[in-house]
């Protein structure tokens, strides 16, 4: 009776170490799931914010061409019109920056 009682405890110790290296493995396995799942789940939020932050960059271009196109053709004409000035017109020109700046210095 001693002999069968130490059987079934050693039966017993054996079907709880099995148990014991089931649970450790189905440890192992949920928690590799679970790695790739995290791994999974960053790549996809980076990847949406990288196209969130170019649709914003590409937003803020776009705007800022649109403020600047008015102000470069405004420029563009104000150099066409510079250009386009004969040499007596630029003469007068010159003469009267020349005055300006003679009367706001007085010593100049």
């Amino acid at each position: 009776m001693a002999k069968e009682a130490i059987e079934a405890v050693k039966e017993a110790e054996a079907q709880a170490h099995a148990i014991l290296q089931e649970a450790t493995q189905a440890s192992r396995d949920l928690m590799q799931t679970a790695e790739a799942l995290a791994e999974d789940k960053y790549r996809q939020i980076m990847e949406e914010a990288e196209k969130e932050a170019n649709a914003i960059k590409e937003q803020a271009l776009s705007e800022g061409e649109s403020i600047a196109k008015p102000i470069i053709e405004k420029g563009m004409q104000e150099s066409q019109e510079l250009a386009k000035m004969s040499n007596e017109d630029l003469d007068k020109t010159v003469n009267i920056i020349i005055e300006r700046i003679v009367n706001v210095n007085g010593n100049s």
